[in-house]
């Protein structure tokens, strides 16, 4: 099975951010899949940085699972927390309509339990 990851930071969702256009690296994301490939888990990734089409990636990738992470590494200093969020649950959304299972890990979490 196939896990997709992938993250909530989308650059224009910063203000600050995207005037300086110096985005945060998904770090926590990169690393989540690092370890799961070299456990031999099948991952792609897809960064929402610069692109929020997730669907895209989805159809992509048909992955059995999709996993939202969001980077704890620099969650004191991002102003976007309540954004980062909306996109999560947007692409819980879009995974829901799918039958596609979904985990966010956040520094917030919340159980969803159905997210369409």
């Amino acid at each position: 099975m196939l896990i997709l990851l992938t993250h909530g930071n989308h650059l224009l969702s910063d203000r600050k951010q995207a005037r300086k256009m110096q985005p945060y690296p998904p770090l926590q994301t990169l690393i989540a899949a690092s370890l799961l490939r070299s456990r031999g888990v099948d991952v792609a990734f897809f960064d929402t940085t610069f692109d929020r089409d997730v669907e895209s990636a989805i159809r992509r990738y048909q992955p059995g699972l999709v996993a939202v992470c969001e980077d704890n590494f620099n969650f004191l200093t991002k102003m976007c927390l309540l954004e980062n969020r909306k996109l999560a649950l947007e692409i819980a959304s879009v995974c829901g309509e799918r039958n596609i299972p979904v985990v966010i890990i956040a520094p917030t979490p919340r159980i969803i339990r159905n997210p369409t």
